[in-house]
């Protein structure tokens, strides 16, 4: 943590492979536990893209057969890149991130979706929805489908939060979300897409997926949320919002999405803050031993329901 604890924040690609260096090697060492944890590939659609992993908590549900809450883990990549897996020798993320939660007795789903710029908006909205509504027909043996958490990374609690919010009634419609969502969890999340602060290399990726600046804009979570229904607002489940310590400060602070919410909701928002941590290694660390706090309290915080 102490190599993560000196990066500069501001350079978020850069982050990224000293993120690799610095938690790569933890990760191999224990690499025998991390691929211990059961897993499985499903496919929830019909291209490459559309598949997910479950990896499922140790050891039988229990005397009292209370199956375990289910988290789906959505990760970023600025719309444009991120596997459920990568490839060597990369290939523990994200199994790091599964087998934590699984190890933690929450059955933990990992999806991945099409990204741009093949893909634009809303597709893999769809895709995460597809994959949520996978889980709840098909998982209901291994784990509690009416206690199923949402967290995502980056550009992937965009898209989470985009499928809650939307009344676009292609997404999560308010009896699939009264009846199966407890919670949401969003992580360092790009909130709304202010052309003037992001880095200027990023734009064309954004205005060519959402299809322009103003289209960007209204498909945010941030505007979403301010045109939101008072139902869906009341069906909205409970919400953890997470950050690193350290992020880049072109990406839009949670503060003004939560003093919407709450000021729409009259309901609290909990934020947690992953110390030490840069955007980009948050996720790294889980499995490895060090800085790993911030997971043990999403764990908390998920079994608490």
């Amino acid at each position: 943590m102490e190599a993560i604890k000196n990066l500069n924040s501001t350079a978020l690609v850069g982050t990224l492979q000293q993120s690799i260096d610095a938690f790569s090697p933890l990760l191999e060492a224990r690499r025998k536990t991390i691929e211990s944890a059961k897993r499985e590939t499903f496919q929830y659609g019909s291209t490459e893209r559309q598949s997910l992993d479950v990896y499922y908590p140790p050891g039988p549900v229990g005397d009292t057969d209370k199956k375990p809450p289910i988290l789906i883990y959505v990760y970023g990549g600025g719309f444009t890149t991120g596997e459920r897996i990568y490839p060597p020798p990369l290939d523990l993320v994200h199994k790091n991130v599964g087998a934590f939660f699984a190890s933690r007795g929450i059955l933990t789903v990992i999806p991945d979706y099409r990204l741009a710029p093949q893909a634009v908006y809303p597709d893999p909205v769809e895709d995460v929805r597809d994959a949520f509504r996978f889980v709840v027909a098909n998982l209901a043996d291994a784990g509690d489908t009416s206690r199923v958490f949402f967290t995502a990374h980056s550009s992937g609690g965009s898209i989470v939060l985009s499928m809650l919010l939307s009344e676009d009634p292609q997404f999560i419609n308010l009896d699939e979300m009264r009846a199966h969502i407890r919670g949401v969890a969003p992580r360092g999340a790009g909130y709304h897409y202010d052309y003037n602060v992001l880095p200027k290399v990023v734009l064309p990726t954004i205005d060519k997926f959402f299809g322009s600046e103003e289209l960007a804009a209204q498909r945010s979570p941030f505007y979403l949320l301010k045109v939101a229904s008072k139902e869906r607002l009341e069906s909205f489940p409970r919400m953890l919002v997470m950050r690193s310590e350290n992020e880049p400060p072109y990406l839009i602070p949670e503060t003004e999405f939560v003093a919407l919410f709450e000021e729409r909701t009259g309901r609290n928002v909990e934020i947690n803050v992953a110390k030490g941590h840069v955007h980009m290694s948050a996720h790294w660390a889980l499995n490895s031993g060090e800085g790993e706090e911030w997971g043990e309290d999403l764990a908390k915080w998920v079994k608490s329901e």
